[in-house]
């Protein structure tokens, strides 16, 4: 194979994973569901090949997990993968919102104002409003803090979970059915910290809104399993 076709193929593939892992943590598909190839095929309008490299990294990512003799389906998260991912990601989120009150401009807490009075303007004009699109006002917002928060290490970290928490934000909101006006109204709580220049404040009120929009999946999750759990923020 030569270096053009290589590098075209190795572009195909990316694309198409982007283009999978959009339709995962949009909600597309959901937790459990089984990702056939002849399904992708129809939904992407592309051949095989790149759909199986595409399978291929997200297996590795193990956002899809591959079941001998069956298949590939999206991951379901135990109670305990879901409380393990979201303990540190209230820990690093935390403390990007606590460095973004620190360090963060006026025209950086302008453009999060703007994008919040956007979100508002959507849900008001479309009361039928698509989670998927809710997901992505809401994934913005949190990454606009971590960008904000000025450390790239803690970015990198972050970046690591992405899979994980872009799955687990689609269970939850799922769960929280109705949910966008609390959440925007937490968001709004949370900006105001950032631009009063409350470190702690702002750090507190990011984590309990983190562990407030996973509550009814974990709630959900113990009833379904039976277990027991205790969840502290």
């Amino acid at each position: 194979m030569s270096t053009s076709s290589k590098l075209l193929k190795e572009t195909t593939s990316m694309a198409v994973y982007r283009l999978l892992y959009d339709h995962i943590k949009t909600g597309y598909f959901q937790p459990g569901e089984w990702i056939r190839e002849r399904q992708l095929k129809e939904l992407l309008g592309v051949s095989s090949t790149p759909i199986r490299e595409a399978i291929k990294m997200l297996v590795q990512e193990r956002i899809l997990e591959s079941v001998p003799h069956h298949g590939v389906r999206l991951k379901n998260f135990s109670i305990k993968e879901i409380e393990d991912i979201y303990e540190l990601r209230a820990e690093i989120e935390g403390l990007a919102a606590q460095l973004a009150a620190k360090r963060g401009s006026i025209n950086q807490f302008k453009t999060m104002e703007e994008l919040l009075e956007l979100t508002e303007r959507k849900i008001r004009e479309n009361s039928n409003i698509p989670d998927s699109e809710l997901l992505i006002f809401n994934n913005d917002f949190h990454d606009l803090i971590i960008e904000v928060s000025g450390n790239h290490a803690l970015k990198n970290t972050l970046y690591h979970l992405r899979a994980g928490i872009d799955l687990i934000r689609v269970m939850s909101w799922k769960s929280n059915s109705g949910r966008s006006f609390e959440t925007l109204h937490q968001h709004r709580l949370i900006l105001e910290a950032i631009k009063a220049r409350n470190p702690n404040l702002a750090r507190k009120r990011t984590q309990e809104h983190i562990w407030d929009s996973v509550k009814l999946v974990l709630e959900s999750a113990k009833e379904s399993n039976g277990n027991s759990v205790t969840v502290s923020t």
